[in-house]
């Protein structure tokens, strides 16, 4: 990598992202990770009902 980026930030500070972005992927994951959890519980209620 050239010095030639526009920051004057180190170069593996410059491929750093930034933190509002970590922070929207982090929602999204958690999420997600929020729908599966409910989806596998209520598949789990689903199969204990029907023994």
């Amino acid at each position: 990598m050239t010095g030639s980026d526009s920051s004057d930030r180190p170069t593996p500070l410059a491929a750093t992202p930034n933190a509002d972005r970590v922070t929207e992927w982090l929602w999204t994951l958690a999420t997600l990770a929020g729908v599966l959890t409910l989806l596998v519980v209520l598949f789990t209620v689903e199969l204990v009902v029907r023994l």
